[in-house]
């Protein structure tokens, strides 16, 4: 009898606790190798840091998927200011040698960092092959002197 209280009274607790549990403590979404609303594998990551002082203010991220296709992303401790702006750009080599690169703003990308957001990512390139490499490379800049507060890249790696 004493079991069947304890147990109702631990269940009827557990339901109230969790009714009361405030929506802020609920996360956001997955904060790392976002693409759309899917999630990839970090490859490499680096911090994104200020020019002045060093702070660390967010995190690059080299993404890659089950199918090896890569991307880049970012996500930045805080929000973009009314005059801030971030971009990602991922960096594709060829047997060592830069080819070309993708950013943000590239088709299939979801636009910079603007203010009052954290993240973005680049396109997908396809790297099936050995001999593509890449590099993530994150830059954030203010809109109204274009001078460069932070930047920050992951190592080349596939």
């Amino acid at each position: 009898m004493f079991r069947r209280i304890f147990a109702t009274l631990g269940v009827a607790s557990a339901a109230l606790l969790g009714a009361v549990v405030p929506a802020s403590a609920q996360p956001d979404a997955a904060p790392h190798c976002q693409y759309g609303s899917s999630y990839g594998t970090i490859v490499k990551t680096a911090p994104v840091s200020a020019t002045t002082g060093g702070a660390r203010v967010g995190t690059v991220e080299l993404c890659r998927d089950s199918a090896y296709n890569y991307w880049g992303f970012v996500i930045y401790d805080n929000e973009m200011t009314a005059s801030q702006y971030a971009q990602v750009i991922l960096q594709i080599y060829r047997d060592g040698s830069w080819t070309s690169e993708v950013t943000c703003d590239s088709p299939n990308g979801n636009d910079h960092v603007e203010p009052g957001q954290t993240r973005c990512w680049t396109p997908k390139v396809g790297g099936v092959s050995g001999r593509y490499t890449f590099r993530a490379w994150s830059e954030k800049y203010s809109s109204h002197t274009g001078a460069l507060l932070a930047w920050g890249h992951t190592v080349i790696a596939r």
